[in-house]
């Protein structure tokens, strides 16, 4: 009945705005009042009717519409973006709604005082559904509201941005046919188009964050149904493991994706371009992975490859703390392999009583303490393989002064009294590139001796 009698009121209205009428006092008193009580019973909303705790609306020249999407939304508190202009329509919507509303005013193209207020209303309600009706204002206004809930949807899952549609425009009278409106949610963008979760994971990906660009990639796999991103996803994962130190996942990973870029299907497919490095790559991550099952230091690819991982990761690290144990493990694996070199292991050295002695000697120079105060351990710690090594004629750790050795001492001492070792302090700067000055020599003579020119920076994505 009420749509039947909004329909006869709309003919009525449109026949005495022909023969002149005032068409804005015409329909404020035959239209609205009609579709104004449909709403108030039963709001047509598209998907479905589902309440908010709150609602943004812009306000315009056109507050019917803003009445309409209050009514729809349903909210418990009502928030108005107005301008000086559209100030006049607030006591108005409150009387139609029936709703307390806080009017908040912007200027016509103010977008930044939209975004500051929908994070700040945003943030009080994190767990809340909220709307943000763009139906109303200025095209500024309307950009801006929309904008921001885009955006914050992807940290706030409550927002929707929501629009009062109609079905039939009326161009004779320039309004919407009574009875034709409708409350509808807009689909986010980062809902429905792949590609943005594409450009997310390329953004991750450039910052070294693989966990979170093979999220994005399976995401735009999910939405477009577009296998190519499988690929990238893959890669992802397989440099995550690699610097995860998970030799053996980003192995098997980068071997999965080598064999689906052999497919037929993706002979043209950006990776293959890539595909000697990553093949090498792949080599290199296997050798690393046996050498850590193994503990076998005469695999000496292997130990290329996790050392210079290791340092890399103290290179890009920031915390002092952890930069300092990555560059410390990195060279004692170097040492560890120079050791091995000559058949000899820290764990069980086999020292002869001529090597004892001389070992003891050399570390009384580098401690600077006498003779009979060094004591030896069963194993071999980081200064005792400098000192072995000086000992069997190491020919780069041979020619290290003295002085250099013995600031090992300090670093030693920094290492073991770290925050994440057994003491409370923070390694110092200076003491950190002590250790990683003596690294990048002896990583660079192993480079050398094993012929290395691999790059092993994560291959470069510029596009998809």
């Amino acid at each position: 009945m009420e749509q039947i009698a909004l329909e006869q009121a709309w003919l009525e209205y449109k026949d005495l705005v022909k023969q002149g009428g005032n068409a804005t006092q015409l329909y404020r008193e035959r239209v609205w009042p009609l579709l104004l009580e449909l709403w108030r019973s039963a709001p047509p909303v598209y998907p479905a009717v589902q309440p908010y705790k709150i609602s943004i609306h812009n306000l315009g020249t056109s507050p019917e519409a803003t009445v309409l999407a209050i009514l729809g939304t349903q909210a418990e508190e009502v928030y108005l973006l107005h301008t000086e202009e559209s100030q006049r329509y607030l006591e108005w919507i409150r009387e139609q709604s029936g709703k307390l509303v806080y009017p908040i005013q912007v200027g016509k193209s103010d977008v930044k005082t939209i975004y500051q207020q929908v994070t700040q209303l945003v943030r009080r309600f994190p767990q809340e559904r909220v709307a943000l009706d763009v139906t109303s204002g200025t095209k500024a206004m309307s950009a801006g509201l929309a904008a921001a809930g885009f955006f914050l949807r992807r940290f706030f899952d409550g927002i929707r941005v929501v629009y009062v549609d109609n079905e039939d425009y009326d161009q004779e009278v320039r309004r919407p046919r009574a009875g034709s409106e409708r409350l509808v949610v807009l689909p986010s963008p980062h809902e429905l188009l792949g590609e943005i979760d594409s450009f997310f994971a390329l953004e991750y990906y450039r910052k070294r964050d693989f966990a979170q660009a093979q999220a994005y990639f399976a995401e735009a796999r999910r939405k477009t149904q577009e296998t190519r991103f499988d690929l990238y996803s893959q890669l992802a994962q397989a440099y995550h493991g690699w610097y995860s130190l998970d030799f053996k996942e980003a192995s098997d990973q980068l071997r999965k994706l080598l064999s689906n870029l052999a497919n037929e299907a993706w002979v043209a497919h950006p990776l293959n371009h890539w595909r000697p490095q990553l093949q090498a790559q792949q080599q290199l991550l296997e050798a690393a992975d046996r050498l850590v099952k193994q503990e076998d230091y005469r695999e000496q690819k292997g130990a290329w490859a996790l050392v210079s991982t290791l340092q890399r990761l103290s290179e890009e690290e920031r915390r002092p703390v952890l930069k300092a144990l990555y560059a410390y493990r990195a060279l004692e694996l170097l040492l560890q392999e120079r050791l091995a070199r000559l058949g000899r292991s820290a764990e069980a050295p086999h020292l002869s009583e001529q090597e004892q002695g001389r070992l003891r000697e050399e570390l009384s120079r580098i401690l600077g303490v006498a003779l009979d105060q060094v004591r030896l351990s069963p194993k071999l710690g980081l200064l005792d393989l400098v000192a072995l090594l000086r000992v069997l004629e190491d020919p780069i750790l041979l020619k290290k002064p003295l002085p250099e050795l013995q600031g090992l001492k300090g670093v030693l001492q920094a290492r073991n009294q770290a925050m994440l070792i057994h003491g409370f302090e923070v390694p110092s700067e200076k003491e950190i590139e002590g250790v990683r000055k003596m690294l990048k020599e002896l990583l660079s003579d192993l480079g050398r001796s094993l012929g290395m020119s691999l790059s092993l920076e994560p291959i470069p994505l510029e596009k998809l």
